[in-house]
């Protein structure tokens, strides 16, 4: 765990716990985007919640270089592989017990190609914004991670 000022308290908590207050965990998320604009996009699994969302999850105890932990998740739930250079960090949101580091990788591997952790996710899909937007519409898309996309196009709008 760590306090608010992302130092390491030396402690460490079971997920699932409760956070207790002053202290946050981190949190790694990936947008995995194409050369046409799509977005690998992966529908968790129904005993998970059954929604649609971004690659992320937490990073365990004893990492601390926090773009390795978000290459064993990415790896872990949806079978893709790639170097910590291709990831390029997008921004690290805070919330209340929880910071989370969002990066950005560009790829163009067919989905149909990878290997999804089955307990954890139920399918992988390339999506458009607008397909993203719908779902986040009804009410299945995570809202949080929606908002981590917009931070993402935005990260792209800046570097062109």
């Amino acid at each position: 765990m760590y306090d608010s000022e992302m130092r390491l308290t030396g402690q460490t908590i079971e997920r699932g716990k409760r956070i207790p207050p002053g202290f946050m965990i981190p949190i790694v998320a990936v947008y995995v985007y194409n050369d046409k604009g799509q977005y690998l996009i992966q529908k968790v699994s129904p005993k998970k919640g059954n929604y649609y969302s971004t690659t992320a999850g937490h990073v365990k105890s004893g990492e601390y270089d926090f773009a390795l932990a978000m290459l064993r998740e990415m790896k872990e739930e949806i079978g893709l592989s790639a170097a910590k250079s291709e990831l390029k960090l997008v921004k690290i949101r805070r919330y209340e017990y929880k910071f989370t580091f969002l990066y950005m990788l560009k790829s163009n591997v067919p989905a149909e190609i990878l290997r999804v952790q089955k307990d954890e996710v139920e399918s992988v899909m390339w999506m458009s914004h607008e397909d993203i937007e719908l779902l986040c519409k009804m009410g299945l898309f995570n809202r949080i991670h929606y908002q981590m996309l917009l931070d993402c196009e935005e990260r792209m709008q800046n570097n062109h």
